[in-house]
């Protein structure tokens, strides 16, 4: 049996993100731990036993994307980081220096793109599901597939 396995999620009451691991190790699996919300978990017997994930255990959702795991928000803050060290390297030393900050940040990027693993996102609940294995029809994130399930189609 593979270890290691994680759903986290937001829970639909109260919307505060929760995480449990599978198999369940009590009886607490899909119960937010902010309000006490019951969430119904249905994982496949095939994704517990070290096989792909074919659909979110927790909305059962087909659905799914892989991204790398890493906090969007901290990259987005990396990224407003290397653009004002840039443009101050370039006032203050021209070209050459706002070239370097910019390498050094993709040498940085690249790193970390190797080092990082990929985590599994339902696009009808966005639970983020960590340790599974990787399934070939789960690509990239579509925003096409994103837009409908916002609008709600």
């Amino acid at each position: 049996m593979t270890t290691g396995l994680s759903v986290g999620y937001y829970c639909d009451q109260c919307s505060l993100y929760n995480m449990y691991t599978l198999p369940p190790e009590s009886g607490d699996a899909g119960r937010c731990e902010h309000c006490g919300h019951e969430h119904r978990v249905q994982p496949s017997q095939d994704a517990l036993n070290g096989g792909p994930l074919e659909s979110c255990p927790q909305c059962e959702n087909l659905f799914l994307y892989q991204r790398k795991d890493f906090p969007q928000q901290l990259g987005c803050a990396a990224v407003s980081v290397t653009i004002v060290l840039s443009s101050v390297a370039y006032a203050f030393w021209h070209f050459p220096a706002a070239l370097a900050v910019l390498v050094l940040a993709s040498i940085v990027d690249l790193t970390l793109y190797h080092w990082l693993s990929d985590v599994t996102v339902c696009y009808r609940c966005h639970a983020e599901l960590r340790g599974f294995a990787p399934n070939p029809e789960h690509g990239a994130f579509d925003m096409h597939r994103a837009e409908e399930y916002e609008s709600g189609h």
